[in-house]
């Protein structure tokens, strides 16, 4: 797979042959569910890839820094001036960005799943991993005691039945009310979820940067808009056909009003 460290090179070699439109450096079809079915191909159940080497383990509490351009507000109210440092590290977690419940047990999450279920079925922390691959992280937010259920989505059909098979545990057991789900889907339509079901929020740690290193590159127009462009030039249809922007255009639309969107690159 190609890095994103090399991702940063062809891009920094394309702005200089942008003016060529013969000119294209050769990226995987991170796109293509063809690409990740062979991908997949000889690998088993128990096989595990976490994309940039990260689990749930690093993202139940985490760092970050809070980066600010000139102009913009920050949380207090102020307005970054130049030479005024708007940086800061901060501490947070999984749930207090994803803005949903974190239980004792997963045994007590799993009462308050079933409580929320009786009530209203609308009501839900239903957590949405995009490109979910082979990933252990689904499991790991259902064992680190959050509510769900967990919606795997995956462009591959050979790695949606590979999860399925691990994971028969959390499908068949009447015990786990089925709260996790894995759904052979395209992130850029997500045709099989309804709009606004999505009542937890949408986590990616992988598929804008694979989306991103499959060929889409984001420029600025003569206006100051940003615009996804692919291999340098604008895709038919304009920016709002891209990869990427229909991901969040997808996105947007499954999630009930405010809930998050969040990923990490």
């Amino acid at each position: 797979m190609l890095s994103l460290r090399g991702r940063a090179f062809f891009d920094a070699v394309k702005h200089q042959w942008m003016k060529s439109t013969r000119f294209s450096l050769p990226v995987p079809p991170y796109y293509s569910p063809d690409y990740w079915d062979r991908c997949y191909k000889d690998m088993d159940p128990h096989d595990v890839h976490e994309w940039g080497g990260l689990d749930f383990d690093n993202l139940v509490e985490f760092r970050y820094e809070t980066i600010l351009h000139l102009g913009e507000v920050a949380s207090n109210n102020e307005v970054l001036e130049e030479g005024v440092d708007g940086g800061g590290l901060h501490t947070s977690t999984f749930a207090e960005c994803m803005d949903v419940s974190q239980w004792s047990t997963p045994d007590e999450a799993l009462e308050k799943y079933q409580e929320m279920q009786a009530i209203d079925g609308n009501n839900n922390e239903s957590i949405l991993l995009l490109g979910c691959g082979n990933s252990k992280v689904g499991e790991q937010i259902l064992t680190h005691s959050f509510t769900g259920p967990i919606l795997q989505v995956d462009i591959s059909s050979k790695v949606i039945q590979l999860m399925t098979d691990r994971y028969a545990k959390y499908l068949e057991d009447e015990r786990s009310i089925k709260r996790m789900d894995f759904i052979v889907d395209d992130a850029r339509g997500l045709t099989a979820l309804s709009p606004e079901s999505i009542g937890g929020g949408v986590f990616d740690k992988g598929l804008i940067d694979a989306l991103h290193c499959s060929g889409d590159v984001m420029s600025m127009d003569d206006s100051g808009n940003n615009k996804f462009t692919r291999g340098g030039r604008i895709p038919q249809g304009g920016d709002s056909s891209s990869d990427i922007q229909q991901v969040v255009n997808s996105v947007h639309k499954s999630l009930q009003p405010s809930r998050p969107f969040i990923f990490f690159s």
